[in-house]
């Protein structure tokens, strides 16, 4: 069984549990994987253009 290394929300500590000691929820640190056949790029690009024009 692999462990992957877990980062905290609240005090950015990295551990292998998935509650801190601070009883924040632990995520992965690693970004999301990138796909140039990406189905949704049009739609998360149009947002972000429209979310920098407000």
């Amino acid at each position: 069984m692999t462990e992957e290394i877990l980062q905290c929300e609240i005090c950015k500590k990295y551990t292998l549990e998935k509650f801190c000691e601070c009883s924040g929820k632990c995520l992965s640190p690693k970004p999301a994987k990138f796909s140039p056949e990406d189905k949704y790029g049009y739609y998360r690009l149009s947002y972000k253009k429209k979310s920098q024009n407000l």
